[in-house]
This record gives C-alpha cells, structure tokens and sequence, in this order.
C-alpha cells in the first residue's frame, strides 16, 4: 500500500512535505541554542521561510488526518468490505467546508492583530531622523 497507493499522500505530502523540508528550512534559519543562524538571511526572507515552513507542516497534517481518518473510513475491521471515497464540492465534508475551516485560523489571527497588536506602536516623533549624507 506505501508503495503504491499511499506513496503521495504519505511518503510524500506527509513525510517529506510536511516534515523533513520545514525541519531543514528551519535548521537553516533559525538559531540554535542562542547563537546565530547556519547561513545568514536578511530578516524578511527569513520571516517568509518561517511562513512557508509553517504551511509545509500544516500540509503535513492534514495530510496525517488524511490518511488516518480516510483511510480507517476505507478499511473494514474484517477487510472485506473496501468503500470508495469521492470528494464533494459542498456539503459539510466537501472542499469548501475544508477550505473555510483552513482559512479560519489566519482569518481570526487578522482579526486578533487588528484589535490586539503584538508589537508597540511607534509613533512619528520616536523615529530618528536619517542623516542628511545617507
């Protein structure tokens, strides 16, 4: 079955997707042990590998709940009976209920940066002014 059937889903999406490349992007990127980082990155493509890093893995586990949720549905206790599974478009287990409920998390964390800012607000007179020769 790991071979055949299950290989995308499980070797790849699962494995290697969600991760064994998060794991070495963020080897890579963030420090270890209070030192700096293997190879230096400017903070932005940093922020942007966290981010990618973090979708690998939720991919991981959606892949994970794939196939153990889906596959223990295919599978009879007995094995003799095998069911197929054919996705819907609607429905409250189609692939619109799946893409809300994806969306959900960043939507509400939106929201909670919007009403609850992590981070101190600078205001205009706490910038320093450049030098007139930079």
């Amino acid at each position: 079955m790991i071979a055949s059937r299950l290989f995308l889903s499980l070797v790849v999406l699962q494995a290697l997707t969600g991760t064994v490349v998060p794991l070495i992007c963020l080897a890579f990127v963030s420090p270890v042990f209070g030192r700096r980082s293997v190879v230096r990155f400017p903070e932005e493509l940093r922020r942007l590998l966290y981010l990618g890093s973090a979708v690998l893995v939720q991919i991981g586990v959606f892949s994970t709940r794939w196939n153990v949720v889906i596959g223990g549905q295919l599978f009879s206790k007995s094995l003799r009976g095998l069911t197929v599974y054919k996705m819907a478009l609607t429905g409250m287990e189609g692939l619109f209920a799946s893409l809300v409920l994806l969306a959900a998390p960043f939507v509400l964390l939106y929201i909670f940066v919007k009403l609850l800012p992590p981070w101190k607000e600078i205001s205009s007179a706490e910038i320093p002014e450049r030098a007139a020769d930079d």
